[in-house]
């Protein structure tokens, strides 16, 4: 397993609008509404997002499942642990429905389309499962490890390697249509798509606007250092991200700069994005949240939050303590505390909430949607 940096949103309303953080599609009503699903060590949790009471938790021997974030469909509940298992999971219990052997562990976020489950492991493999059964439809060896999380966009399924390339494969066999190198690491980067637009960042410090259908490179720009831990967030035609100093804010078509702001606590997740505020969390502890329009901070939290990714909505934003060994929901507005919840271990994962809506959110980390 290579060395994790440490790191994580989405939604859809779009022409260039978006691929930010909620996923639009309604539960029905017998589906659970106002819960907040997150991993730790050892175990997954659903947790009631009102109240911060656990609903259920799901053990494992060995293993963490702090890296993937999971996907919700239909009532059950995908997500790889370093166990080297993906697992299905009703969402309503926590009760195993299947789970699947990769060779190595699986830290890659996960994507469910067609009734296909897609996902990448340090086994260097991108793998393709039955979503109802959990058997093997095809996998696709790259030449390095896959932590980077899948999204999907028509036909195609997108995706980074550690051996520097991007990756898009045709989603129902697996046939590679094209291949773009980067040069270095994705780590946790995962690609964000706008119409043919498809964003990721990489070590070298660039962040990559490519053409979805060609893997023809549109225009790359150089930030200030590695944007391995931070999954680009496309909302109104802008793009935010993170390198390790700073929080950038660009014109998604063009890439100019519109504003930074500097964190010399490092950041080191994903940002998330609403309609008003932006959060991010730094690897000093810090979760901070800021204007949307201007970059300037509204509130922070010191909860050593160790690169633990956000996910705002229900006016409250949720977050992993990282080494505070609690789950966290703050008011939006001011960081006001409404609960947190004790884990006994510390976790960087990305939380999936659903909310009172019966709307699916996901953090940056699992992928642009379009």
């Amino acid at each position: 397993m290579k060395i994790k940096l440490l790191f994580g949103y989405i939604i859809l309303t779009c022409a260039m609008s978006c691929s930010s953080s909620e996923d639009t599609t309604e539960n029905p009503t017998n589906y659970p509404k106002n819960v907040m699903f997150i991993g730790g060590q050892n175990k997954y949790y659903a947790l009631d997002s009102q109240s911060g009471q656990l609903k259920w938790s799901f053990p494992v021997t060995k293993g963490t499942f702090q890296y993937s974030t999971a996907f919700y469909n239909n009532n059950v509940l995908y997500v790889g642990c370093t166990d080297e298992y993906l697992y299905a999971l009703d969402a309503t219990n926590g009760k195993l429905i299947w789970k699947f052997k990769a060779g190595e562990a699986i830290e890659s976020s996960v994507y469910v389309s067609n009734n296909t489950v897609f996902f990448g492991s340090d086994d260097d493999n991108f793998y393709a499962l039955n979503a109802a059964t959990g058997e093997l439809k095809w996998k696709y060896k790259t030449d390095f490890n896959v932590s980077s999380g899948p999204t999907v966009s028509g036909e195609n399924v997108y995706f980074g390697s550690d051996d520097g390339y991007l990756y898009a494969l045709d989603q129902s066999n697996g046939v590679l249509k094209w291949k773009y190198y980067a040069g270095s690491f994705f780590n946790s980067s995962s690609p964000s798509i706008v119409q043919n637009n498809l964003y990721i960042g990489n070590r070298n410090g660039y962040i990559y606007n490519i053409n979805k259908v060609t893997g023809e490179l549109n225009w790359k720009k150089q930030l200030g250092s590695s944007l391995e831990s931070s999954s680009p967030t496309i909302l109104d035609g802008y793009l935010y991200t993170t390198d390790q100093n700073y929080l950038y804010k660009l014109d998604a078509l063009t890439g100019d700069i519109i504003w930074q702001s500097y964190n010399s606590g490092k950041y080191s997740s994903s940002p998330f994005v609403n309609e008003n505020y932006v959060s991010a969390n730094s690897s000093s502890g810090n979760i901070t949240v800021m204007d949307k329009q201007t970059g300037n901070i509204k509130w922070q939290k010191t909860i050593y939050s160790n690169s633990a990714e956000s996910v705002s909505t229900d006016a409250t934003v949720f977050v992993g303590g990282g080494g505070s060994n609690f789950v966290y929901a703050f008011l939006e507005s001011n960081g006001a505390e409404k609960w947190k919840f004790p884990i006994n271990s510390t976790t960087t994962s990305a939380p999936v909430i659903i909310n009172k809506d019966g709307k699916v959110v996901y953090p940056s980390k699992s992928g642009g949607r379009d």
